[in-house]
């Protein structure tokens, strides 16, 4: 990859985390106000998720691109039959997300000693 390319690719990815923080701070805001932590928790973790999963964008490991992206091109040029590699990527990080959320949930509700 030519060192203009490079810098392109960096600076694209610069641009779309920090709209994506955006993105979230939003997000954060407007589910501030659910009174219940749980759905508060699942809601959060969704759009991170959503937003900031990378994966392989083609067939080479050189260049990354949002997962929603990825599964979202092959749906719409190859057909649901295609591999869906972009799928796979949000299926593993909604399963991690999940797995934080439940055990953070069961620090929560777990009877404190006085």
């Amino acid at each position: 990859m030519a060192s203009l390319q490079y810098s392109e690719y960096l600076i694209a990815w610069l641009v779309y985390g920090s709209a994506g923080l955006g993105c979230c701070a939003f997000w954060w805001k407007i589910t501030s106000f659910l009174q219940n932590l749980a759905w508060q928790d699942l809601l959060r973790g969704l759009v991170v998720v959503l937003i900031f999963t990378p994966w392989y964008a083609g067939e080479s490991p050189e260049f990354y691109a949002p997962a929603i992206v990825v599964l979202l091109m092959d749906v719409l040029l190859e057909g649901a039959k295609s591999g869906l590699k972009g799928g796979i990527a949000l299926l593993i990080a909604t399963f991690v997300m999940l797995s934080v959320i439940t055990v953070r949930q069961y620090k929560r509700s777990k009877p404190r000693a006085v």
